[in-house]
C-alpha cells in the first residue's frame, strides 16, 4: 500500500507541477499530455488532486500582498512588493510576470481538475461536487487578485492546448469574470459542507461559509454593494448559514491578540469560530512534511531590522477610548502633554482603542522577544519591552519608525527562523461584520441598529466604546471616514489594506499624487516616530523629520490617478500576445 501511495503521488506530482522556467502559463506542454489513464477512479485520486489545487490559497502572502503594497506598514527594504506599492515601477518589473504566471498556473490546476473529476465513476456524485467545490472556489480567490491587480484579464475556464486560437486572446471584461466566479461560488456553495468546525481534520477545507464569505469580499472590491450585503446577511443571525462568531473567552484586553497567535488558532482550538477558513500549518505536529512560515520573527527578529515597520500614520488612526480621534480627544498625550521618563513613549499608547496594544508593541510588554531594546543597557530585562531600538547594532530588534507590529506575533516562535506555524487567516467572521456596514453605508441605509450588529459587535469584544451616530455628528467625525478608519484597525496586518484604498479611491495615501491637495499630497509620504517621543535622542540625530517633527521614513512614493489603481500588464505577456494591448491607462 506504501509503494501504491508513493507512486499515486508521483502521478499528482506530475499532472500538476508548477514550472518555474517558463515565460507564460500557455508556454508549457497540455497537462493532458502527463495523464495516467488510470488516474480519476477513487476518490483518493479525485481528493489528491483537490488538494493540488490547494496551492492557491498563497497563505502567508495573503499579509504580504495587502500590507507591502499599502500604508499600515513599510518592508525594512525596497523589496519587490514595496516597489509595486511605492509606483516605481515599469512594466518590464520582473515581479509582474512571475506573479501573472504564478496565477494562471494554479487557475490552469483549477481547470484540470473541473475537466476530468467526473471520470471517477466509482465516486459518488455528492462527493464529486463536493471537490468540485472547493477548486471552484479557489479559481475564484485566484482571479480575485488577478482581477483586483490587472483590471481586465484573459478569463481562462478551460485548459489551452499551445496550438489553440484562444491562446491569443484578449481581456476579457473585468466585470464578465466577476459575474462568473461570483456564480461559481453560490454552485459551490450549494455542494459543500455547510460548516466545518474548528480544530477537526477537515479544517482549512474550504465550506460554504467560506465560498459566501468570499463572494462577500469579491462583489465589495466591485462595488456590487446589494450582492456583498446579502452574502453578508447570509453568515449573520437569522441567516442559512449563520454558523460562525466572534472569538471570545470573556477577556477583552487578550481575546483579539489571541484569535491569531496560538492560543486561539482556529486549526487547534475548538472554541474559535470566527475564523473561517486559514491557511493551516503543521511544523509543530509534523514529523516529515513540515509546513511553516516565519511570520513572528519578521516582526520581531531579535537582531535584525524588523520586516514590518508600522508607520505613524496608522499608529494615529487608533481612537482614544473615548471614541474621539487623538486630535480631538483630551485624553490623548502623546502630543507632548507628558511627564519624563519612559512617558514620552508611553503616553502614545495611553487611554487608545484596546486593539492598539494587541496590534502594537507598547512599553511593559513582558512577552518580548527582542533583546535589548532603546534603553541599551546590559542591566535589563530582555523579556520586557519599554522603548524602541533605531540603532542596528545586533543586540536587539531595530525598528525604522519607532513601532513594532504585534498581532500575529507568537513570541515563541521569534527566535528561530521558518519554525512559525501559526495558522494565517483567509476570511473570519469579523471581515463579514465590517463589509456588511459597508454595503449598507454605500447603499444609504447605515443606521444605528446596522452598527449594533457589526461594527460594535468588535468593539464589544475589546471595551470600546460604542460607536454612536449621533455622536458622530456632534463631534464633526465624517462617518464614510471613521467606517475606513473602523476597517484599518481591526483588519491591520491580515493583508487587505491596499484593495481598501483602492475601493475607496484612496490612493493618495499610497505615495504623493500631484493632482491632490497639498494635504492629501501629505499623506502620501510614510513617516515615523515624532522626534520628542523618543526615549534615546542619540539614536534619530541622524534621521530626516518634517517639519512638525515627524521622521520621514519614505517620500519618494509617487501615486498618480488613475494610473497606480491597476499594475501594468507585463511586458513579457504583451510580447508573446499583443492583443493583450492596450496596457492598463497611464502604463506604456
Amino acid at each position: 500500500m506504501k509503494t501504491k501511495k508513493y507512486i499515486l503521488l508521483g502521478v499528482i506530482a506530475c499532472l500538476f507541477s508548477l514550472s518555474s522556467c517558463n515565460d507564460s502559463f500557455l508556454e508549457r506542454p497540455p497537462v493532458s499530455e502527463l495523464t495516467d489513464e488510470n488516474f480519476w477512479q477513487t476518490e483518493q485520486h479525485v481528493k489528491s488532486a483537490a488538494n493540488a489545487c490547494y496551492a492557491s490559497l498563497i497563505g502567508k502572502d495573503v499579509v504580504n500582498y495587502g500590507e507591502l503594497l499599502g500604508d499600515n506598514t513599510m518592508w525594512y527594504q525596497l523589496n519587490a512588493w514595496r516597489q509595486i506599492g511605492s509606483g516605481l515601477y515599469g512594466s518590464d518589473f520582473g515581479t509582474l510576470n512571475t506573479n501573472w504566471i504564478a496565477f494562471y498556473a494554479k487557475i490552469r490546476r483549477c481547470n484540470y481538475f473541473l475537466e476530468n473529476y467526473q471520470r471517477a465513476t466509482e465516486v459518488s456524485s455528492s462527493t464529486l461536487e463536493k471537490y468540485a467545490g472547493e477548486v471552484k472556489f479557489l479559481r475564484a480567490f485566484n482571479y480575485f487578485y488577478l482581477t483586483s491587480f490587472w483590471g481586465d484579464v484573459p478569463m481562462v475556464m478551460r485548459t489551452i492546448k499551445t496550438d489553440e486560437p484562444e491562446v491569443y486572446d484578449s481581456r476579457a471584461p473585468r466585470s464578465e469574470i466577476i459575474d462568473y466566479i461570483l456564480k461559481d461560488l453560490d454552485d459551490a456553495a450549494e455542494v459543500l459542507p455547510g460548516y466545518i468546525a474548528p480544530a477537526t481534520s477537515n479544517f482549512g477545507r474550504i465550506s460554504a461559509t467560506a465560498a459566501i464569505a468570499l463572494k462577500a469580499r469579491i462583489a465589495l472590491q466591485n462595488e456590487r454593494w446589494d450582492v456583498a450585503e446579502q452574502a453578508c446577511l447570509r453568515l449573520m443571525p437569522g441567516g442559512d448559514l449563520a454558523y460562525h462568531e466572534l472569538y471570545s473567552t470573556g477577556n477583552p484586553a487578550k481575546d483579539y491578540f489571541d484569535l491569531f497567535t496560538f492560543a486561539g488558532r482556529a486549526s487547534r482550538m475548538p472554541h474559535n469560530k470566527e475564523t473561517i477558513l486559514a491557511y493551516v500549518y503543521n511544523y509543530d505536529l509534523a514529523a516529515t512534511a513540515r509546513t511553516y512560515h516565519n511570520l513572528s520573527r519578521e516582526l520581531m527578529v531579535p537582531d535584525q531590522i524588523i520586516r514590518f515597520n508600522p508607520t505613524q500614520a496608522h499608529i494615529d488612526s487608533y481612537l482614544c477610548d473615548d471614541g474621539l480621534p487623538i486630535e480631538k480627544s483630551p485624553k490623548y498625550k502623546g502630543n507632548g502633554t507628558y511627564t519624563p521618563a519612559y512617558s514620552a513613549y508611553d503616553s502614545i499608547f495611553v487611554s487608545r482603542d484596546p486593539r492598539m496594544k494587541q496590534s502594537i508593541l507598547y512599553p511593559g510588554y513582558d512577552k518580548w522577544e527582542g533583546k535589548e531594546d532603546g534603553r541599551g543597557t546590559a542591566a535589563i530585562n530582555s523579556k520586557i519591552f519599554m522603548s524602541p531600538k533605531f540603532n542596528n547594532d545586533k543586540k536587539g530588534a531595530t525598528t525604522l519608525t519607532g513601532y513594532y507590529v504585534l498581532k500575529y506575533c507568537e513570541p515563541t516562535k521569534v527566535p528561530t527562523y521558518n519554525r512559525d506555524d501559526n495558522d494565517i487567516v483567509i476570511l473570519r467572521y469579523g471581515d463579514v461584520l465590517l463589509m456588511y456596514a459597508e454595503a449598507m453605508f454605500k447603499q444609504g441605509k447605515l443606521t444605528q441598529s446596522v452598527v449594533d450588529q457589526s461594527i460594535n459587535l468588535l468593539r464589544d469584544r475589546v471595551g470600546m466604546k460604542r460607536m454612536v451616530l449621533t455622536e458622530l455628528t456632534a463631534n464633526g467625525m465624517d462617518l464614510e471616514y471613521e467606517l475606513h478608519r473602523e476597517r484599518r484597525v481591526e483588519m491591520f496586518m491580515e493583508g487587505m489594506r491596499w484593495f481598501d484604498l483602492v475601493r475607496w479611491k484612496e490612493g493618495y495615501r499610497l505615495g504623493v499624487d500631484p493632482s491632490e491637495s497639498a494635504e492629501k499630497q501629505a499623506m502620501g509620504i510614510m513617516r515615523g516616530l515624532r522626534k520628542d517621543n523618543a526615549y534615546n535622542q542619540s539614536q534619530i540625530s541622524d534621521q530626516r523629520f518634517d517639519d512638525k517633527g515627524y521622521m520621514i521614513f519614505d517620500d519618494a512614493r509617487i501615486f498618480s490617478n488613475p494610473k497606480n489603481y491597476l499594475f501594468s500588464l507585463p511586458y513579457r505577456q504583451m510580447e508573446l500576445n499583443p492583443n493583450l494591448k492596450p496596457n492598463n491607462q497611464g502604463w506604456d
